[in-house]
């Protein structure tokens, strides 16, 4: 975790930002954070209650969706928040890998391959799931059901937009995404990812279509797969990186349809406790000084 908190202290933004850290332990928290956090304690909740809890803590009038797995650039900050102040809803960020193996450039051309550089700065129709700005009292208006909002918030945000808010994508504030660099790890995770998007996309359904969706697992990862590979073209091409990258998408793609499928057989209540492992991936400071020696960047200071 001590990378994004890095990251996040060193925005150009800093004197205007509050850093809220959902952590089990806040005396342990306080210790290595220090008083410029505000810790919110968690103890057990899943992932998405604790979330729902910072955002009830928090005292902003506007809340980044963050994860501890995507770092932003020191400038990220500012440039979102000047989009909201002309009137945008909700802003979100360009992405890009920050793990160069086969199947952590696959993981994330799966989950963010539409948000991936290069991209064009304007109106968009899609926003991910996380890393994106947004006024808090959108969220604080789901009530009693903040929580199972943002269990899986790529369904949120599509229904905040059908409501009418306006969202926007910055290409210039850029944030780095880090994904686990081996197989197993990117199966877990993709399992796991599943399982949430499978119980929350068949919540109202009746029984019968349920089990109908779960038999049809094969095409649910294929149209992932198929979503990736649009993205990876789009954003360069066909080259021996590429493909690499989507060949290693492939049995990524299945995990995350087999995962729906479970998901959607299983329900909400039954899979929720289980997401986190989708979601919780702190990433070493040694992945980040070796991206940055990869890609030429000057190493980030530490806050």
């Amino acid at each position: 975790m001590q990378a994004a908190i890095d990251a996040w202290q060193a925005q150009t933004f800093r004197e205007r930002l509050e850093i809220v850290v959902l952590c089990p332990d806040v005396e342990e928290a306080n210790r290595d954070l220090g008083p410029e956090c505000l810790v919110v304690r968690t103890e057990s909740l899943d992932v998405h209650k604790a979330r729902a809890a910072g955002v009830e803590a928090a005292t902003a009038d506007v809340v980044f969706i963050a994860e501890d797995h995507c770092l932003p650039e020191p400038d990220c900050a500012e440039r979102l928040f000047a989009r909201l102040a002309e009137g945008w809803d909700v802003v979100g960020a360009s992405l890009q890998p920050g793990t160069a193996t086969a199947f952590a450039e696959a993981s994330f051309v799966l989950g963010y391959g539409q948000w991936m550089m290069p991209v064009t700065s304007g109106p968009v129709a899609h926003l991910p799931g996380h890393n994106y700005v947004m006024r808090r009292i959108h969220l604080l208006e789901q009530g009693d059901q903040l929580s199972d909002a943002l269990l899986i918030n790529a369904f949120l945000l599509p229904r905040l937009r059908a409501e009418g808010l306006r969202f926007f994508l910055e290409a210039d504030a850029m944030m780095t995404h880090y994904d686990p660099p081996r197989f197993g790890q990117s199966l877990i995770i993709l399992g796991a990812g599943g399982l949430g998007f499978g119980a929350v996309r068949t919540e109202r359904w009746p029984r019968p279509a349920r089990g109908l969706y779960a038999l049809a697992f094969p095409a649910v990862a294929g149209a992932h797969w198929l979503r990736a590979y649009r993205q990876q073209v789009r954003s360069g091409g066909l080259s021996l990186t590429t493909v690499r990258r989507l060949l290693a998408a492939i049995p990524l793609a299945m995990a995350w349809g087999v995962g729906e499928a479970v998901g959607a057989v299983l329900g909400r209540r039954r899979v929720e406790r289980h997401t986190w492992r989708a979601e919780v991936k702190p990433v070493p400071p040694e992945w980040v000084a070796k991206h940055r020696r990869r890609t030429g960047q000057p190493l980030p200071p530490a806050a």
